[in-house]
């Protein structure tokens, strides 16, 4: 029971830290509760003993996210870390391109705290080097785009369905895939209503006015409501959580 307890507070504790330091992050964002779920759950397989890499990008919010990442959720295991910017990995301030510099078998997990996938104009031949740099057993953990509008131009390329996912990381050599969407439909609502909001041509108090009505109206109502999906929503969601596993 006391292990139980233990567990349950250093979860919350790391709860608090996303929460409290991730840009943007809100309790009631169900997008943001998954993606905590789901680096708590890398951060659970990062025991000591394990070689983990994290993707991450130094140029937006990615940048403030590792941090966190390296500090709290990571810093048992053996961390190591891989810019990516304008379609390029970058690594000890050396552009690679779309390869990985590191030997065959280097890692026992791999974690996307950058959410790269849109950014790659070679999306397979990046999931072929993720499978090679694993070890046999390793486990990819990616943040795949499914309904998110274009950003970051020129260097926003593909958004997947789960399937088309499933295909590259099988294509790759991945004996097992799971995704698992992010939020439901409403949630998506929410956030596109939020970009249409910023796209009017109003005076910058009634900007104000609508961003209060956004965070305090809209994205509670809207919140509270994507959590009665019934599964549905699955195929508008912002993004797919996707854990892919290399063959022993």
């Amino acid at each position: 029971m006391a292990v139980d307890g233990d567990t349950r507070a250093k979860k919350k504790a790391l709860e608090k830290e996303f929460f409290s330091r991730i840009p943007k992050a809100r309790r009631i964002n169900p997008f943001y509760r998954s993606i905590f779920e789901f680096m708590y759950q890398v951060h659970l397989h990062a025991v000591p003993g394990t070689k983990l890499l994290n993707i991450y990008s130094s140029n937006d919010f990615a940048g403030s996210r590792e941090e966190v990442y390296r500090e709290r959720f990571f810093n048992e295991c053996e961390y190591d870390g891989i810019d990516f910017w304008e379609d390029s990995f970058i690594y000890n301030g050396e552009k690679t391109g779309h390869t990985l510099p590191f030997p065959d078998k280097s890692f026992d997990l791999i974690v996307t705290t950058k959410y790269i996938l849109e950014h790659i104009s070679d999306p397979q031949k990046v999931m072929n080097e993720l499978h090679r740099i694993l070890k046999p057993g390793g486990v990819a953990f990616l943040v795949s785009p499914f309904v998110r509008r274009q950003h970051q131009a020129p260097y926003d390329f593909f958004r997947y369905t789960e399937y088309g996912i499933q295909h590259l990381c099988k294509k790759a050599g991945f004996i097992e895939v799971k995704t698992d969407p992010t939020n439901a439909a409403m949630a998506t609502f929410a956030n596109y209503w939020y970009f249409f909001e910023r796209g009017l041509n109003v005076p910058w108090f009634v900007e104000r006015f609508f961003d209060y009505i956004h965070s305090f109206i809209i994205e509670p109502l809207f919140y509270t409501l994507d959590r009665l999906d019934n599964g549905y929503g699955r195929d508008l969601t912002q993004y797919f959580l996707v854990r892919a596993t290399k063959g022993k």
